[in-house]
């Protein structure tokens, strides 16, 4: 520490006599096509630290240190330009448009940049400055609803948590994974959610994106289709994203960049409590404090009076209404994020070296993030013909109890929203722990309802330490102008530890076990996972008169070694002494597997006149976990595109137009497990003879024959820009169609196995993405520019595999939520013909005319069979995207939507049963007596007008029954998800001359999250689902509340 702080005073004082030395030089930059003002244009002199951006009338002002300084000016859509200062003090530039004025060179599979008008499928390049104006630790967070096709769901799950990415859909059923590849740097890594992902309780651990600061990123691609990610083979089944972090700028000395950044977390509480009757059944309080413990779940006692009862503790307690119980519960949740960066450059290289600080205090008691990451990014040219180029990424996150999501266990939602909330907060925290038993008192007649205040005070915890080196090195020679060759080595090394201590006393009164020892759980995990990419590649770009050649050949092997280890005790000899040591019984686990994918794949690329081109690729995957005799699979795509404002340029209104299309065939080999191919043995426990017996591992029969599912997509798209780019629209059509998908069927018990894997299922997916962009105003010192894009999606299952018989299913489980013991509600099927994640649960039963029947009692029947309620999936999602420029100052809002999916919560059917919601209070609200329920009985047809009385009986036969009517909702949303307020202060402190080593400065003020302008489902935000698993989609139980983000930001560059 001491030795950079001492590096920092040198580079400032070194800044400050540069400063004093250096003249001035003013100018304005302008389009040359109509000569207005750019703001934002991007001003240095080559070769030393100095820059800055011209403000909102193109002006700027920078210090040069002599006559020879060389001034370059860029500007994103523009061709850039270099200037000789000489002995002048003024120096105008006019800047001439390039053909498109965004993404005209985007990242492409493997790394290849490539000119976005040839390209024949839809890209996506994201603009990361926009993305740290609300920056979020995981920072897939800040593109919701800002990339059409890309559904993102961020649940509320804690510091630190998951993201699910969705690219078009999902190209796959259970068992492989749906979320897009992530390459960063030409490392390609899945997207995996580090989650227990129970639907009884589940901890959310995060993803890979955890792992990259957003501050060091400096481009980020979205590939869309099969056919933009067909060259990565296998593992982009499901569409790519291209990620390259930063690595300096060549020409400019060493400069230094600080960003420091405040986040303030509100918790949202959007519950709706009954507020009339309080603790108790039968309409009756707690009369002891036995019965407040028994009754203490249930809401259908008395009328609130404020007139004093027992509590569990025997402590007397105000029967009245508690207020404001999940904001009490939960704290104010606050992220520090800094980072400070170096960088440079000369002639021959540049490098960029960084180091970033996150740390998060969640909004549950005892949540804690950290993060720490370390980036170096260096590229150099060796000789003039040979470039190096290196990156890399170090990672240090630490969970510290991450809250648990679910009805079930220890989960604080569990507790605060089925208690009954006559019971302050203050009692259950002062009299978590009983002090006769050492044990949780219980608060509640079911135990498993626990008080969150004895878990924190008995010492529970969990911690997760995960550390990961991700590095890159790539050289690349060119041969001649037109001939290159590279290769590329990329090593991914990941551990991680999981400490979990359960104290013994949970839900319990008896501390010890049958045996006098006494009770509680302390296990230990371990992980460790190496994965190796190398790859080569021979490109050539060759023109012939009006004719262009591009083409490339490469290979690729990847190899994924993944250990893990686990120990648990439990038994203690010495009570709450967490060791392994001290565990009479102990439980332990060791696993390995390996795999590895060898591939060869080609791109070739014809042109013709800048106007026309065609593009094939083709890619063949080797995979070790199929069968030797038949382990290969070929990949192949072309897709082209048309320039047709090269036919049109006389036509001033239109500034560029293209069409294109494309055709593409991937797939996967998600869900062939490794060894699933072959008759494996486990080791039993017993012996004969004095040898240790083995037998047939699982009921699963091996299956030889396994492939890869296949994914096969088309694509046709037109993009425009027109009055000299100020109005921009983009539009996709595709239709992507999954086979082959792996899938369990049911054997005949006579074959001695139960199920076998086979390559069965398939399913649709099309859809039709539109972008628009407009800049209705642009003045000089104002502009405003606006953007809408939304995707539709509709999807179908077409098969799920067959009975034992051969004759087809028609639906496939893929989760019951109502489990023996459970409090939940409804099914996940695949049913065929309908579309993928159908939500299923019972319904009110009907007649013919639609008429509710019920019995003769009043009280309610359920349909006979679960009946499909909706898809989880939202068919429209989108977003209006809105900037506002005054001079130096920037306001964004941004509103994003999704409409078309279903969700069920058990929350509220819990709420309901327990007598807290407000649906609970229909047939007690004051001058009713009992509930006449709308229908008509079954038995004769005519109207009901029996009254139930018994309530709490009537309430809770939609738990009993499984009814899911009023828990099913729209999963619909309509939100303001952000709003940032930007000052650009370069320009002040320019005018400082003593401030000139001041190369930028920018304040930012940003809030997320900041409301909902339509929503379906009450007492919950639509996005609170309780996992980011495909298994969980839309099924909502006792999710955390989410967070209003107050964030504050500086960036300040030397």
């Amino acid at each position: 520490m001491r030795k950079l702080t001492t590096m920092l005073v040198l580079l400032l004082f070194a800044g400050l006599q540069v400063a004093f030395a250096q003249r001035t030089v003013t100018g304005r930059v302008t389009k040359a096509q109509d000569n207005t003002a750019l703001p934002g244009v991007t001003v240095v002199v080559i070769g030393t630290p100095a820059g800055t951006l011209t403000d909102a009338d193109g002006r700027y002002s920078i210090p040069v240190p002599n006559d020879d300084a060389v001034l370059r000016f860029s500007f994103i859509g523009f061709t850039p330009k270099d200037v000789t200062v000489g002995s002048q003090t003024t120096v105008d530039v006019a800047l001439e448009e390039s053909v498109l004025q965004m993404g005209e060179v985007v990242v492409t599979a493997l790394g290849i940049r490539r000119e976005s008008k040839k390209l024949g499928y839809a890209v996506t390049a994201v603009n990361t400055e926009e993305i740290l104006k609300n920056k979020t630790t995981n920072m897939m967070e800040s593109l919701e609803g800002k990339v059409s096709g890309l559904n993102i769901t961020a649940p509320a799950a804690g510091a630190g948590s998951s993201t699910q990415l969705r690219l078009r859909g999902q190209v796959a059923f259970t068992g492989a994974n749906n979320a897009p590849l992530i390459v960063l740097n030409g490392l390609p890594m899945d997207q995996r959610a580090q989650s227990t992902d129970g639907y009884g309780t589940s901890r959310d651990l995060g993803d890979f994106m955890n792992t990259i600061n957003p501050s060091d990123i400096e481009s980020m691609t979205i590939l869309k289709g099969a056919t933009a990610a067909a060259l990565y083979g296998s593992r982009a089944a499901n569409g790519a994203i291209i990620i390259t972090t930063k690595s300096g700028q060549r020409g400019q000395a060493i400069g230094v960049e600080f960003s420091s950044s405040i986040t303030v977390q509100e918790v949202l509480d959007f519950f709706e409590f009954q507020k009339v009757y309080g603790m108790g059944v039968a309409g009756t309080k707690p009369v002891s404090p036995a019965n407040a413990t028994t009754n203490g779940q249930f809401s259908w006692g008395a009328k609130y009076d404020g007139q004093p009862v027992p509590a569990f503790d025997g402590s007397m307690i105000p029967y009245e209404f508690q207020e404001n119980r999940l904001k009490d519960y939960f704290n104010t949740g606050t992220v520090f994020d800094n980072t400070l960066s170096f960088s440079g450059g000369n002639e021959k290289g540049s490098f960029r070296a960084s180091f970033g600080r996150t740390d998060t205090k969640g909004i549950e008691p005892t949540n804690e993030y950290k993060r720490n990451i370390a980036n170096l990014g260096v590229v150099y040219d060796i000789t003039k013909k040979v470039n190096f180029s290196m990156n890399v990424n170090y990672s240090n996150e630490n969970y510290i109890n991450p809250p648990q999501i679910g009805t079930q266990g220890e989960g604080s939602m569990n507790f605060l929203t089925r208690v009954s909330l006559t019971l302050p907060l203050s009692v259950a925290e002062r009299s978590a722990i009983n002090p006769a038993t050492g044990t949780e008192w219980q608060i509640a007649g079911w135990t498993t309802i626990n008080n969150p205040y004895y878990m924190i005070q008995a010492g529970q915890s969990y911690i997760r330490t995960r550390d990961r080196f991700m590095g890159t090195a790539t050289l690349r020679y060119d041969i001649t102008d037109w001939l290159y060759a590279q290769g590329r080595f990329n090593y991914d090394y990941l551990t991680g530890f999981n400490e979990s201590k359960r104290p013994g006393g949970i839900g319990t009164s008896q501390p010890q076990e049958t045996d006098g020892t006494w009770k509680g759980t302390y296990s230990v995990f371990e992980a460790w996972e190496t994965n190796i990419n190398a790859d080569y590649l021979v490109g050539a770009s060759k023109k012939f008169g009006k004719f262009s050649v591009d083409a490339s050949f490469g290979g690729n092997t990847f190899r994924v070694k993944d250990h893990r280890f686990d120990i648990s005790a439990t038994h203690f000899t010495v009570r709450d002494l967490y060791s392994i040591a001290n565990g009479v019984t102990k439980t332990q686990s060791f696993d390995f597997s390996q795999y590895r994918v060898n591939s060869l794949y080609g791109l070739a690329e014809l042109g013709y006149n800048d106007m026309l081109y065609l593009n094939f690729t083709g890619r063949e995957d080797w995979f070790s976990v199929l069968n030797p005799q038949n382990n290969s699979k070929f990949y192949s795509s072309v897709s082209g595109s048309f320039i047709f404002s090269e036919l049109l340029k006389g036509q001033s209104w239109l500034s560029y137009g293209k069409l294109r299309g494309s055709w593409a065939q991937v797939g996967s080999a998600n869900g062939v497990n490794t060894y699933e191919g072959n008759l494996t043995y486990s080791i039993a426990n017993n012996q004969f003879n004095g040898q240790t017996t083995a037998s047939i591992a699982g009921s699963a029969a091996p299956n030889p024959n396994l492939q890869p599912f296949t994914v096969t997509e088309k694509e046709i798209g037109l993009e425009v820009r027109l009055f000299n780019n100020r109005l921009h629209f983009d539009v996709a059509a595709f239709d992507k169609l999954t086979t082959d998908q792996v899938l369990s069927v049911q054997l005949s018990t006579a074959s001695g196995y139960s199920t076998s894997k086979k390559n069965l299922g398939s399913l649709k997916n099309k859809g039709i993405e539109f972008m628009i962009e407009y800049t209705p105003i642009e003045t000089r010192n104002f502009r405003w520019t606006t953007s809408w894009n939304n995707a539709y999606l509709k999807t179908e299952v077409l098969s799920v595999g067959v009975n034992p018989d051969g004759t087809p299913i028609d639906q496939l489980l893929v989760l019951n939520f109502n489990t023996t013991g459970m409090e939940f509600l409804g099914s996940l099927y695949y049913t065929v013909g309908m579309p993928m994640n159908q939500l299923y649960t019972k319904t009110y039963l009907r007649n013919d005319n639609g008429d509710i029947l019920v019995k003769d009692n009043g009280r309610l029947n359920a349909s006979a069979d679960y009946v499909p309620v909706g898809s989880s999936i939202p068919k429209h999602t989108g977003g209006w995207n809105n900037t506002f420029a005054y001079k130096n100052l920037t306001l964004g809002v941004f509103i994003d939507y999704k409409f078309g999916g279903t969700v069920l919560s058990s929350t509220l059917l819990n709420m309901t049963r327990q007598g807290l919601s407000m649906l609970s209070l229909e047939g007690r609200r004051e001058g009713e007596n009992g509930l006449v329920f709308p229908g008509v009985y079954q038995s004769s047809g005519l109207p009901n007008t029996t009254a139930v009385t018994d309530l709490q009986g009537f309430y809770g036969d939609y738990r009993n029954l499984q009814i899911g009517d009023p828990f099913t909702f729209k999963s619909d949303f309509v939100k303001l998800r952000s709003v940032s307020l930007s000052y650009d202060l370069t320009s002040a402190f320019r005018k400082v001359n003593f401030l000139g080593f001041v190369r930028g400065l920018m304040l930012t003020a940003s809030c997320r999250n900041v409301a909902i302008f339509y929503k379906d489902i009450p007492n919950l935000d639509p996005e609170a689902i309780q996992s980011s698993g495909d298994t969980r989609a839309g099924y909502e139980n006792s999710s955390l509340p989410t967070t209003r983000n107050y964030m504050f930001s500086l960036n300040v560059k030397f």
